[in-house]
């Protein structure tokens, strides 16, 4: 796999297909506060795009909507990796990470039996219509990723092909629902499990590939070292779903809870993945300014430094890039 040469912004301020709404508005919010400036700092070359805007009636409901953003995110996704760039997807909803998945695909720089995922969120994001009762339609993107919903309209993404859920490693879910739990448990990827999740049963035939910290908290990047040592991820890529985040941090979503991680925590776990896959794709996700104004500066700074350091990880191992000699 060529290692690319620059980075690329791909903005998609939409949250289910509207544009600047909710979550949707966290792109440009970030977009305002320099993140490219900063990534710039890191001395490859930087560009950015946006993935297209469009009518909302011009798909129905929330679905056609999301579906066809996820469309238009792939195929920029593609465009770029086929140039040898690294794409940074910044996102209003989770189910970008499924846009992003086919692009890479599609590029033919990334093999779908081979890919994998390290995937940080507050939830599980394995819902499926049948299993979902809140009836947030972004609370499904695992089970996107696996084939396991929506099977007619993922037919419609160019390049989307199921990824595999041993390939899958969680870290910060904490906020689940027993039928949730349970889903994640059968369907055996690991997780290391926030501050104050249900502790679950041991699971039968293993050692438990479910991941907890001792009483007094969560060492984070220490059991994902764990979990990937173990794995040995190829091409690999990355969700960052910003409610991972603690919420003493600021409210990210209206999702937000207590148990996650520090910033601290997320900046070496970034560090980890970067050092122990192949990173090939970068999405950062679900976050609404609106639902806590006082805090949201605190946000903005911790997950453009967070991108940062990941980036800048990646060029130190060097696959990402070498820097521009001045």
């Amino acid at each position: 796999m060529t290692t690319p040469h620059s980075i690329t912004l791909i903005w998609s301020p939409y949250h289910v297909g509207l544009r600047d709404v909710g979550p949707g508005a966290g792109p440009n919010f970030l977009r305002s506060k320099g993140m490219l400036a900063s990534i710039a700092e890191l001395g490859l070359p930087v560009r950015e795009i946006e993935v297209p805007g469009f009518e909302p009636n011009d798909f129905q409901g929330d679905i056609g909507r999301s579906f066809e953003v996820l469309r238009r995110t792939a195929r920029l996704v593609a465009q770029e990796r086929e140039a040898g760039s690294f794409p940074v997807v910044v996102a209003g909803n989770c189910t970008s990470t499924v846009g992003v998945a086919a692009g890479l695909y599609a590029s033919g720089t990334v093999d779908s039996a081979q890919a994998g995922c390290v995937w940080f969120d507050a939830h599980d994001d394995f819902n499926t219509p049948d299993t979902v009762l809140s009836g947030y339609f972004d609370s499904m993107p695992i089970s996107m990723l696996a084939g396991q919903c929506w099977r007619g309209l993922l037919a419609t993404i160019p390049g989307f092909r199921p990824l595999s859920l041993d390939h899958v490693a969680h870290v910060g879910m904490r906020d689940v629902n027993e039928m949730e739990r349970a889903r994640v448990l059968e369907a055996g990827f690991d997780v290391v499990w926030g501050k104050g999740a249900p502790t679950p049963p041991p699971q039968k035939g293993s050692d438990s590939r479910v991941h907890h910290g001792d009483s007094d908290g969560v060492d984070f990047p220490g059991q994902l070292r764990g979990i990937l040592e173990k794995k040995r991820l190829g091409p690999t890529m990355v969700h960052l779903d910003l409610d991972c985040l603690d919420v003493s941090l600021g409210k990210v979503n209206s999702f937000s809870c207590a148990g996650g991680l520090m910033e601290r925590d997320l900046v070496a776990c970034l560090e980890t993945a970067a050092s122990l896959t192949q990173p090939v794709s970068l999405t950062l996700a679900s976050w609404d300014p609106s639902c806590d104004p006082e805090g949201a500066q605190n946000i903005a700074e911790i997950a453009i430094r967070a991108v940062k350091a990941f980036l800048s990880a990646m060029m130190s191992r060097g696959v990402l890039g070498r820097k521009i000699e001045s």
